[in-house]
């Protein structure tokens, strides 16, 4: 299952500090920014209901190479987390799974000329909305390499130039979901067919 949240309206952080444990309250603390600080609180309370989901109520997380999270003695259920300015996304799975969630980005050059396929840089150039064609480009990307545990540098290995909402490549299947300013993408070994999206925090403590 994949949950979803977007409504930082009235949220205030302090007030779930309790459901936190210890290391996860130390990384708020040393976090400066606001919306860092929220959405710390935010993705660690939704990776908590995705994992119940499961029967899992007591997890420590540890972090594998490059950076790939994933939960200590439990080799059955897979999980990720991804986040930006505009809202958290968490999956998880009994198979690896890997998100990405972006606003939409403007179209960098450099960006482009790195991690992009010819192909690639010619949809988003002939789209009619280049940035939001190098976003769902770009999440699809990410996701990949979260599902691998790969660097940022494997991108360019992954090209979606022929991709739609949901479609098998690399031995994987994708799913993207687009909202109003943002893209979710995932890449897992079956399709994700919905978000669950949460309006409070409340409804999943």
């Amino acid at each position: 299952m994949i949950y979803f949240f977007e409504n930082y309206d009235g949220f205030f952080c302090e007030k779930f500090l309790d459901f936190l444990p210890e290391n996860r309250r130390e990384k708020f603390e040393r976090l400066k920014k606001k919306r860092d600080k929220e959405n710390c609180v935010i993705s660690y309370l939704l990776l908590k209901k995705a994992l119940a989901d499961f029967g899992i109520n007591n997890f420590e997380i540890e972090v594998g190479e490059n950076g790939k999270p994933f939960l200590k003695n439990n080799e059955n259920i897979f999980f990720n987390i991804s986040h930006t300015d505009g809202g958290v996304a968490v999956v998880a799975d009994e198979s690896p799974v890997g998100i990405d969630i972006q606003d939409i980005l403007p179209v960098r050059a450099g960006v482009i000329e790195r991690c992009f396929s010819e192909n690639e840089r010619e949809i988003i150039s002939k789209s009619n909305s280049p940035e939001r064609e190098f976003t769902r480009l770009w999440t699809l990307k990410e996701s990949a390499v979260k599902f691998s545990g790969e660097t940022v540098a494997e991108l360019k290995i992954y090209c979606f130039e022929n991709s739609g909402k949901a479609f098998k490549k690399y031995g994987k299947k994708f799913t993207t979901f687009e909202r109003k300013n943002l893209f979710i993408s995932i890449c897992g070994e079956r399709e994700f067919s919905e978000i669950k999206e949460i309006k409070s925090l409340e409804e999943i403590l």
